[in-house]
């Protein structure tokens, strides 16, 4: 199947944002008039690092099933995969056409860092927009803390995301 015989969707990459209200990612994603399809990883690699507990998954685990009886009611699915992003996205670009994804930017540890590098380039090489967007005060590579407060006002007085649910 070639890249013009492929359905065009949007993918709402679910990382540490596991709510439906003031979701700016979701938001952007229902702006694009695509199929949107919403993806959730439990990556082996950050669930064994160090940092990582049971019961942090098991939170993940219950937030999930909370969104999803959420979103049962208009038929739409969180699709679940125990495996590594970059794999899914690459499964997931052999049936379809994906034009666009859609995450919050993740500040995490150098495992997370890394994959959202190599998911960069995954997106760079196969024309897909990546948009991230920031859901707290932390901003990465920030090269000075100057404005940082500032910066921080601004992230804070923006209005809520709201979706149609």
């Amino acid at each position: 199947m070639n890249k013009a015989e492929k359905q065009a969707i949007a993918i709402v990459w679910l990382k540490r944002d596991l709510r439906l209200t003031d979701h700016e990612p979701l938001a952007l994603a229902q702006a694009q008039g695509l199929p949107i399809l919403l993806v959730y990883c439990f990556e082996p690699s950050v669930m064994h690092y160090d940092d990582s507990d049971t019961r942090h998954w098991r939170f993940v685990y219950q937030s999930l099933q909370d969104m999803q009886l959420k979103l049962d009611g208009i038929k739409a699915h969180i699709h679940v995969f125990h495996q590594e992003v970059l794999a899914v996205f690459e499964a997931i670009q052999q049936q379809y056409c994906i034009k666009a994804i859609f995450s919050h930017q993740e500040i995490g540890n150098k495992i997370t860092y890394d994959r959202d590098l190599a998911v960069k380039q995954f997106c760079s090489n196969l024309g897909i927009a990546w948009t991230e967007s920031q859901h707290n005060g932390v901003v990465r590579k920030l090269k000075s803390r100057k404005d940082w407060q500032q910066r921080w006002k601004e992230t804070m007085l923006q209005p809520a995301n709201t979706i149609d649910l």
